[in-house]
């Protein structure tokens, strides 16, 4: 069953419903309130369903397996998003351009951020994530423009950091990596003109450093990698950082990073403290 029919004020979800389908309520501006039954069997929100300038909140049911690209784009007074309790979301996207969403938890079971996800969510100072994250994919420019985000910390089963994930975050200090961390390409932190520490100590299988991953980070000071082996580097990846940044890589593995591509424009290299 698709819905495609609008609402005024507020509009409650039957729980039979399946698949909220494209446009269902695009330019209800007046929609505030948006709630699901008990038990809702819903599985799908699909694209541009809610372009809905007056909805505040929103709880999606367990039951949803996927948030489609600009599912609620645009939808300017959203302040708070969560996720009922057990959810089964495996990808999420569609909340580009949420001005007003401070924060969000992302389900455990989620294991792909999609395109824009979060773009240009200009209020949103805090992602976190459920314990136990099988998040594999953050994808391309998925919190790109998310200039309150101050700090994150990257679940460890992350695999890959796509092109302008965190582009133009200029309030991001600090990037962080779990212990265990599964990751093998990064790219996506260019022009984080705030930024001063990546901890990638706890990345030991990354192979490649995207092009222009860190380009313009003028503010960096302190980057830490796990990985023995020097991944290869994009042109321009750590174009513009600052004279000053300090590279900290695993013992013995000094003079392998100081000889590879890529890796020249730290002028201070040294091992990982113990």
């Amino acid at each position: 069953l698709t819905v495609s029919t609008p609402a005024a004020v507020g509009y409650k979800q039957k729980e039979s419903v399946e698949t909220i389908g494209w446009i269902a309520f695009r330019n209800c501006t007046s929609l505030q309130t948006v709630t699901f039954e008990k038990g809702s069997k819903l599985k799908t929100i699909e694209t541009y369903v809610f372009y809905c300038t007056s909805l505040t909140s929103i709880e999606i049911p367990a039951s949803v397996e996927e948030i489609r690209g600009s599912a609620f784009f645009g939808c300017s007074s959203l302040k708070t998003v969560t996720f009922e309790k057990g959810s089964k979301l495996k990808t999420v996207a569609g909340f580009s351009h949420c001005t007003s969403l401070t924060t969000i938890e992302i389900p455990a079971s989620v294991e792909t951020i999609g395109q824009y996800a979060f773009n240009d969510c200009t209020s949103l100072h805090t992602v976190t994530f459920e314990k136990g994250s099988k998040l594999k994919t953050i994808g391309d420019s998925t919190f790109s423009g998310c200039t309150s985000l101050i700090s994150i910390s990257i679940p460890a089963s992350v695999e890959t950091i796509e092109d302008q994930a965190f582009e133009g975050c200029s309030l991001l200090a600090t990037v962080t990596f779990e212990k265990g961390s599964q990751l093998k390409t990064v790219d996506g932190f260019s022009n984080c003109t705030a930024l001063t520490t990546v901890d990638m100590s706890a990345c030991t299988q990354v192979t490649e450093i995207g092009y222009r991953a860190f380009y313009e980070d003028s503010k960096l000071q302190l980057f830490k990698i796990g990985t023995r082996t020097p991944p290869s580097c994009g042109d321009k990846a750590f174009w513009g950082i600052n004279s000053y940044s300090v590279l900290k890589v695993p013992a013995g593995c000094v003079d392998a990073y100081k000889n590879a591509t890529g890796w020249k424009e730290f002028t201070t290299i040294s091992e990982l403290d113990e």
